[in-house]
């Protein structure tokens, strides 16, 4: 059975051999020219968050303006990688059998049909996640050698940060490819379950980017003084909402208050900004924070939501499979 699928679906599997050998080759040259180009332009102490130095500024524009967009392009890369496989492998999985009615065949053999459909999902799904697995470290190994440099320095909440990371790109393999086996199933047509799954993902993971972090507990912090920001300067603190507080503690909008509409004095001098601030009654600062320590929380529940849903969508199309004559 296990020869049989693969000679059904070699053409996937030397794909997937070959975006593993140029994908690795690539993120591997792309890194150690990446860790050159630092050691050209000094940056090795600039890696570090704690370095401030003015040195350091002019060096890390440049570096940046290089490197930053092709690290992302990686991220991109690893991000992609679970959508494409869904609907590329996982929708004709079972789809192209139905479709041209060979699936006939393999239910009037020995084998049962539900180790004709386990066989035919690892087959694919196994190596699969070997590629995202295997791409995911190099690319994680990339963005560390950048340091405070790269994509580190944004918020971990950030989508590509938090999607590419930890066990995220293997948790959306498992969905994609589970959610692309079902619609096959059902559908019975490779390219609408193709275009289906493909449509439903990329759905899906913007309303979950979007929706996530909502469910994550918020911290408010406040400054007595509304001059400045009650955020510490700490990287990766992602701020969800921002504002003033009144008298009674009660959250002022800046387009009610019109805090910044302090009038200049006769002589061209700085206005005073506290007195003008305690005029209008604003008396302090707020801002609703999610701190980097939330993030590996969001991910494993992230991973167990999306596990748990894989699980029952091979139930289902095993369910839909069985009762193909």
């Amino acid at each position: 059975m296990i020869w049989v699928a693969w000679r059904q679906h070699r053409a996937q599997l030397i794909t997937l051999a070959a975006a593993l050998l140029f994908g690795s080759a690539a993120v591997l040259l792309l890194h150690s020219s990446m860790t050159g180009r630092i050691g050209e332009l000094g940056l090795q102490a600039c890696l570090s968050v704690y370095e401030r130095t003015p040195d350091c500024a002019t060096a890390r524009t440049e570096f940046q303006r290089e490197w930053f967009d092709l690290i992302k392009l990686g991220q991109g890369a690893v991000f992609a990688l679970p959508v494409l496989m869904g609907a590329f492998f996982g929708a004709p999985l079972f789809a192209r059998e139905l479709e041209h009615g060979t699936h006939v065949l393999a239910f009037t053999q020995s084998v049962s049909r539900l180790r004709w459909m386990s066989t035919k999902v690892a087959v694919l799904l196994l190596p699969s996640a070997l590629v995202v697995v295997v791409i995911q470290l190099l690319v994680d190994r990339w963005v560390a050698a950048a340091g405070m440099l790269g994509p580190e320095r944004t918020s971990p909440f950030q989508w590509l940060n938090l999607d590419t990371t930890g066990p995220m790109p293997v948790a959306h393999l498992l969905f994609a490819f589970a959610l692309g086996a079902m619609l096959g199933a059902v559908m019975r047509r490779s390219l609408m379950a193709l275009s289906t799954t493909l449509g439903a993902l990329i759905v899906l993971r913007t309303v979950v980017t979007n929706v996530a972090p909502n469910f994550l507990p918020v911290q408010r912090l406040t400054n007595a003084d509304p001059m400045s920001s009650p955020v510490p300067g700490d990287f990766g603190i992602m701020v969800l909402d921002s504002g003033y507080l009144g008298k009674d503690g009660q959250l002022l909008r800046p387009e009610l208050t019109d805090v910044t509409a302090c009038p200049t004095p006769p002589d061209g001098s700085t206005p005073d900004f506290a007195a003008c601030y305690a005029e209008k009654g604003v008396v302090g600062s707020y801002a609703d924070v999610l701190f980097p320590s939330a993030a590996p929380g969001l991910q494993l529940a992230e991973f167990a939501a999306f596990g748990l849903a894989a699980v029952l969508l091979l139930v289902g199309t095993a369910w839909t499979l069985q009762r193909q004559h």
